[in-house]
């Protein structure tokens, strides 16, 4: 049975897995064969009007055999990136292979076979159908593929796809809206769909620093929040995070402690005043000692914490 483990995820495993499949992505059916269902597992969420998921499961194909769609339908067009295993899509005439580092794109209202020759994990990404130009769409008449290697696009939403389901459960409704909406601007400039405009909105470093801050605000208080762990969950090198803070004019740890003070400020405005808050503040949000934060604090504000708080600055 399908089961909310968090707040808007959607999750199922063993025979459940197969129903949520068919509420999540329209008409299918899956045949499992021989092999054993109940390793599969499934969890899902909306990113305002996309939806990430992952899924594990036993060798199995999915057959879309049908174009009617029923009426509670997304009506979205889907990328798959293959995490482990090996899998083939077949639509349109085409035989595609579903490689690591790679993803496929493909419109799930056309009959197809995926077929997950072994376990597998992946990662499936819908979007709506209307955010996509139509010349695009009807590109997908046949599935379309990038790979990681050779496209900086691919790479960034593969890496985006992948941090992002891990840190679902820390992103309010806002930012699972903003990271969807990134989502629908990279799959446009990849497919070259009004290119132009995809330039001016989905430049690579702006959504690199987009997911980077993002990735800051939540990992705030993390002691080990370092540019080297940063470039590791973003799937790319300590140099290009530094080249993507370039237009903001500072370094990485430059904005990394700025915003540790500028939310300390906000904690002592909103405090109770009580013995000890300074100090709690200030190890809360990750600074080594107190005097540690009463010098940052003074560069930032000109007053010390105490000062501020006392004076109520605002």
């Amino acid at each position: 049975m399908a089961a909310v483990l968090h707040r808007h995820v959607d999750s199922a495993s063993g025979r459940a897995f197969a129903r949520l499949a068919r509420d999540l992505f329209g008409n299918v059916r899956l045949d499992f064969g021989t092999a054993d269902e109940e390793k599969s597992r499934m969890a899902s969420a909306m990113l305002g009007t996309c939806r990430l998921t992952r899924l594990e499961a036993d060798r199995h194909v999915v057959f879309r055999e049908h174009v009617t769609a029923a009426p509670d339908e997304p009506d979205a067009i889907k990328l798959i990136v293959q995490t482990e295993g090996s899998a083939a899509l077949t639509q349109g005439g085409l035989h595609v292979p579903v490689s690591q580092n790679a993803l496929v794109m493909y419109d799930p209202g056309r009959p197809y076979i995926l077929t997950n020759s072994t376990p597998v994990r992946q990662l499936l990404l819908q979007l709506p159908r209307h955010g996509l130009p139509a010349t695009a769409v009807e590109r997908l008449a046949q599935p379309l593929t990038a790979h990681a290697e050779r496209d900086g696009m691919c790479r960034i939403l593969l890496s985006l796809m992948d941090s992002t389901i891990h840190e679902i459960d820390h992103l309010d409704e806002a930012r699972r809206s903003s990271v969807g909406q990134t989502m629908i601007e990279l799959v446009r400039t990849m497919i070259g769909a009004d290119l132009q405009q995809a330039r001016l909105i989905a430049n690579p470093l702006d959504v690199l620093l987009r997911r980077i801050k993002d990735f800051i605000e939540i990992n705030l208080e993390r002691p080990d929040l370092t540019v080297t762990l940063i470039a590791r969950r973003m799937g790319c090198s300590v140099r290009y995070v530094y080249r993507a803070f370039e237009v903001e004019r500072l370094t990485p740890s430059d904005y990394i402690w700025d915003l540790r003070v500028q939310k300390a400020a906000a904690k002592l405005r909103e405090g109770g005043g009580h013995a000890g808050e300074i100090a709690e503040i200030a190890f809360t949000l990750g600074f080594s000692s107190s005097a540690h934060f009463s010098r940052a604090f003074r560069h930032r504000y000109g007053v010390s914490p105490s000062q501020w708080r006392k004076a109520g600055i605002s």
